[in-house]
């Protein structure tokens, strides 16, 4: 069962502390406007997931679809979401999380390609 609910408001969303429900190698996910963590997931993945949750409204709820079916979308929403952990992430998390953009969402880039998107100015 879930060790901790969560109500936020901003973004409206729940976010429920859980080893269960979570997809097998990923430490957080974000169906909607409802975040699954695991325990002990830091600071800097819950805003990542606060960005997904950000785009969920954003897209009227049409971003699960577009997520799934888009290679560009998802690109664009991960690159979105990483961005904003990496702004609450120690120094030189970059290369990390440019590992986990590059390998983990079926995008077919590079860990290069991954890094030069996180760090490039927007």
């Amino acid at each position: 069962m879930a060790r901790t609910i969560r109500y936020c408001r901003s973004p409206l969303c729940l976010m429920i502390e859980t080893r269960w429900l979570v997809p097998r190698g990923f430490d957080g996910f974000t169906p909607g406007p409802l975040i699954l963590l695991r325990p002990g997931a830091s600071h800097a993945l819950i805003e990542h997931e606060k960005v997904h949750v950000r785009q969920f409204w954003r897209s009227w709820g049409l971003m699960g679809v577009l997520y799934l079916l888009s290679r560009r979308w998802r690109l664009r929403y991960e690159v979105e979401a990483y961005r904003e952990q990496l702004r609450h992430s120690p120094p030189g998390a970059a290369r990390a999380l440019a590992r986990l953009l590059a390998t983990k969402y079926r995008l077919r880039i590079t860990e290069d390609d991954a890094y030069r998107l996180l760090t490039a100015s927007e």
